[in-house]
C-alpha cells in the first residue's frame, strides 16, 4: 500500500500561484523516512515533537543548518513527489468561470489541483499494481467536511478521464504537527512553489528535491508528471490538460 501526503502553498482567493502537492511512499518505507526525519532533527537538537514548516524556515525560526540538513535528507528519502501549480491569475482568463469550473471559486481551485494529483497517484498505483490512500493537512472543519464529500463523489464516479479505483476509502485529514508525512509534504510543495515564484532559497532547495519528483516511465519527462502546471506555460489546449502517459 502507498500513502500520498498532501499540503498546500499559497492563499486561495488572493491571486498568484497556488500549489498543492506532497509525497507518495510505500508503507514498508515509512520506518526509513521516519528515521531520516527524526535523526536529522535530533542531530540538530530540535525536539522531535516540534513541527518544522516552510513558514518557520522563511521567518528564520528554523536554524538554517537544520533546514539545509532536512532538504538533504528529503533528497535521499524513499518517496515519489508530485506538485501541481495553478496560476490563479491566468487561469480564469484562459478558462473563463462562465464556461469552466477550474477557477470558479477558491474551492474549485483546490479541487482542480486535487483531481490532477489523484489522477497521477492513480497512475502510480496502477503501474505498481498497488492500492493507496491520500492524507491531507486539515484546513477548517467546514472545509474538511466539504472536501471529504467532494472526494467521496470523485472516487465513486471518477474524473472525466479515469476511475480512481485504486485509491481506498476517502480522504484522511489531520493536523500536520502530528504527522511527519505532512511536514515533509509541506517542505516539498512550498519549496517547489517558491522556486516557481522566483524566490531564491526555494530554487536552491527545489534543485535538491527535483530527483524525487515523478517522471514519465518511458521518456523520463518531469513536466506534466511530477510537476504539473495549469494553465500550461505558453498556453495549452483543454484536451491536453490531463496529458500524462
Amino acid at each position: 500500500m502507498r500513502l500520498l501526503f498532501l499540503d498546500e502553498s499559497g492563499k486561495l482567493g488572493e491571486g498568484g500561484l497556488f500549489a498543492l502537492g506532497g509525497i507518495a511512499l510505500r508503507d514498508r518505507d515509512w520506518p526509513e523516512l521516519r528515521e531520516l526525519w527524526q535523526g536529522t532533527l535530533a542531530a540538530h537538537g530540535w525536539p522531535l515533537d516540534r513541527e518544522v514548516k516552510w513558514h518557520g524556515i522563511r521567518k528564520g525560526q528554523v536554524p538554517p543548518a537544520l533546514a539545509d540538513a532536512l532538504f538533504t535528507a528529503l533528497a535521499a528519502a524513499p518517496f515519489t513527489a508530485y506538485v501541481c501549480v495553478l496560476d490563479t491569475d491566468r487561469g480564469p482568463v484562459e478558462f473563463p468561470p462562465a464556461e469552466h469550473d477550474y477557477f470558479r471559486s477558491p474551492e474549485d481551485v483546490y479541487a482542480t489541483a486535487l483531481i490532477f494529483l489523484a489522477e497521477r497517484f492513480q497512475h502510480l498505483l496502477a503501474e505498481e499494481d498497488d492500492v493507496g490512500a491520500i492524507v491531507v493537512d486539515s484546513r477548517f472543519r467546514e472545509d474538511d467536511a466539504r472536501l471529504r464529500r467532494f472526494f467521496a463523489d470523485l472516487t465513486e464516479g471518477g474524473t472525466p478521464y479515469m476511475r480512481l479505483d485504486r485509491i481506498v476509502e476517502g480522504l484522511f485529514l489531520g493536523p500536520s504537527h502530528y504527522s511527519i508525512g505532512l511536514q515533509c509534504a509541506d517542505l516539498v510543495v512550498a519549496a517547489t512553489a517558491a522556486s516557481e515564484r522566483g524566490i531564491g532559497e526555494g530554487a536552491g532547495y527545489f534543485k535538491r528535491l527535483e530527483r524525487r519528483l515523478a517522471r514519465h516511465p518511458q521518456s523520463g519527462a518531469l513536466e506534466g508528471v511530477g510537476l504539473k502546471r495549469f494553465p500550461e506555460p505558453g498556453g495549452g489546449r483543454e484536451r491536453d490538460r490531463h496529458r500524462l502517459f
